[in-house]
């Protein structure tokens, strides 16, 4: 929200605070790995087409190596503004927007834009890759994405990428919006073709969606409030703007599915994805509040350690889109300086929480009920080692216990003669097909970590397996 003359600096804070919490939603933007991802998030949050050789993906790129390959390899977010009225917070640039070649422009910092907008859509940009296919898996799993954006280059056939993207997306509940990408100069035919096979892969069992264009405003009041059946299609080109205005407009209209804000109330618990040590200030953790509240100075602990327990610290600063904050509040993403010494900063990882004293608790085991996705033959079996997704938890982990509740078309269940290691036969050793459901008792193989009844989970070997939601914790260890 654009602060008045008249406004002093804790209003225009108060102001971000609640854009980036209470009015915003985070889209999830996955696809084949030419199907123009980084292009059009960067012509989206910049406002400037793109030139056909990679302008665009320039102003979002970070690493070398995807700025050499034009691959992307890692999870980013980048920040979409919107003012009342549905115009995009644009940067500054000299020369026309249509320009690709002599345009030159001043892009604002993400502070900026939180600042100016009074809506924010937070757009994450995933590896396409199939090498990079257990990054993308992370970034969904603990993305908390409200929508995801499909993106299909218009001039070839879906692939299995594709496929694996659109399931996963399935699988974790979110709804998925269609983006055909380089419709400029596609042949017809070709465009057709893509379309129909989209359209098949939508409509199958596994979907159970319906393809819906959208071309115009009026298309986007008729899908905004039911993407839970429909699979909107929006056709775009990042080179001529082409369809660019109705995805805009589709972002803006979409209203927030996930209402962190009623979390409040609970006990605070942030998800640690990364870990920096700034120089003069010591390490900070950047990741998302998924509960409760934070005030600078409180008191947190940071675990679980590889025995279970927890690391008592103090927060000593915190930033929300780049701006120093009083206090954080659930549905943020946020960073949090905290006051460690130098053998307290090495034990720091990825996946951790910082939570309040009742929460610290950790487990090797938990329970959940899980199905098992159709798809490449897969046997579930006691003993299987399979890596786990718990939101910011990967984990390997093996299936200590399986209790049966629906076999699916092709399980079997019993009377299977397996030999356990000292060569005796097991007679009714229960096994899990493609469709069952069943409560399973995973243990994790390497340490203990946060986890509690409700979450959802996924597991996979080389690709997903099955997903399911945690129903407890065995064996929880209080530190």
């Amino acid at each position: 929200m654009t602060s008045s003359p008249g406004e002093s600096e804790d209003d225009s804070v108060r102001s971000v605070s609640d854009t980036m919490s209470n009015r915003n939603i985070r889209v999830a933007v996955v696809g084949n790995v030419d199907a123009g991802k980084s292009t059009l998030i960067g012509t989206l949050t910049t406002t400037v087409l793109d030139d056909g050789r990679g302008k665009s993906r320039s102003f979002i790129t970070r690493l070398i190596h995807e700025i050499e390959t034009g691959r992307t390899s890692s999870v980013s977010s980048h920040l979409l503004g919107f003012k009342s009225n549905g115009s995009t917070v644009a940067n500054e640039h000299e020369g026309s927007a249509a320009t690709t070649a002599n345009c030159r422009i001043k892009q604002k910092t993400e502070h900026e834009i939180a600042q100016e907008a009074d809506r924010a859509v937070i757009l994450m940009d995933l590896a396409g890759h199939k090498k990079y296919l257990e990054t993308t898996i992370r970034g969904v799993s603990m993305g908390m994405a409200d929508y995801a954006l499909i993106l299909v280059n218009s001039r070839q056939p879906p692939t299995h990428m594709t496929r694996h993207h659109l399931n996963l997306c399935c699988v974790f509940g979110i709804p998925t919006i269609v983006v055909l990408t380089k419709v400029d100069g596609c042949p017809s035919h070709a465009k057709r073709n893509t379309k129909l096979e989209m359209s098949n892969m939508l409509r199958s069992p596994e979907i159970g969606k319906r393809p819906y264009v959208v071309r115009n405003e009026r298309d986007v009041d008729t899908v905004k409030d039911k993407l839970h059946t429909l699979a909107p299609f929006v056709e775009v080109s990042s080179v001529t703007g082409e369809g660019l205005d109705v995805l805009r407009n589709l972002l803006f209209s979409l209203p927030k599915r996930r209402h962190h804000q009623k979390k409040i109330g609970r006990p605070f618990e942030f998800l640690v994805e990364n870990i920096f040590n700034v120089p003069g200030v010591g390490p900070v953790v950047s990741g998302f509040v998924n509960a409760g509240k934070l005030d600078i100075g409180d008191i947190v602990y940071i675990g679980p350690l590889d025995d279970g327990s927890f690391v008592k610290t103090t927060t000593k600063s915190a930033h929300v889109a780049r701006i120093n904050v009083s206090h954080i509040t659930a549905g943020q993403d946020a960073t949090i300086a905290l006051s460690l010494n130098k053998e307290q900063r090495k034990i720091l990882r990825n996946g951790m929480v910082v939570v309040a004293k009742d929460e610290a608790t950790s487990t090797v085991t938990f329970e959940a009920e899980i199905c098992i996705m159709r798809g490449e033959g897969a046997t579930i079996r006691e003993n299987y080692c399979t890596m786990v997704h718990i939101l910011n938890i990967k984990q390997a982990a093996r299936i200590v216990a399986i209790e049966v509740i629906h076999a699916g078309s092709n399980s079997t269940m019993t009377s299977v003669a397996t030999f356990d290691g000292a060569g005796i036969e097991n007679e009714d050793e229960t096994i899990l097909r493609a469709g069952s459901i069943a409560k399973v008792r995973f243990q994790f193989q390497k340490r203990p970590e946060h986890v509690r009844k409700g979450m959802r989970m996924l597991f996979r070997d080389g690709q997903v397996r099955g997903v399911g939601v945690v129903t407890g914790t065995v064996h929880c260890l209080d530190k």
